[in-house]
């Protein structure tokens, strides 16, 4: 048997108690680490490990973007695809120029995302099922971090 720190099996429990919103807000929390290790390795001159750490952030996008279901809310799908699709290039762009502001537009959504999927899983509570539909409110917040993308050229129609 294999030696386990003491935090590994508390992990495992938590993903394999977790409900799909959960894994997903625990996704977006991955790549929002990973993204902010880049910047920090970046900041340190450690460029390898910093584009070790956008691929890892780009592993968790393509992970989000294999989760989603267009059978269920074809429309809705498309438009979280896009913005999955906006993460990704943005960190391709980031990683090839190890470009920070290419970096920040990624965080910015996957931000964004994050807050929602919170308030998804706040709106659930752990004994919903997977069934639930929630009335997701958008905050002004989030309306202006969309103005700000969208007056850089980032459309969700894409």
């Amino acid at each position: 048997m294999a030696y386990q720190r003491p935090g590994d099996s508390y992990f495992e429990t938590q993903i394999l108690t977790a409900t799909p919103q959960k894994l997903r807000l625990m996704l977006i929390d991955g790549a929002l680490t990973y993204a902010r290790w880049a910047a920090e390795h970046w900041q340190h001159g450690r460029i390898y490990e910093g584009g070790e750490a956008i691929a890892g952030c780009q592993n968790i996008v393509t992970e989000l973007l294999r989760g989603l279901r267009p059978e269920e809310a074809p429309e809705l799908v498309g438009k979280v695809a896009a913005l999955y699709n906006f993460v990704f290039g943005s960190l391709i762009e980031a990683g090839l120029k190890r470009d920070a502001l290419k970096l920040n537009d990624a965080v910015t959504v996957l931000e964004i995302e994050r807050e929602t999927w919170r308030q998804v899983c706040e709106q659930l509570g752990s004994s919903l099922d997977d069934d639930a539909r929630p009335q997701l409110r958008r905050s002004p917040h989030f309306l202006q971090h969309v103005d700000d993308l969208a007056s850089r050229g980032f459309s969700a129609d894409a």
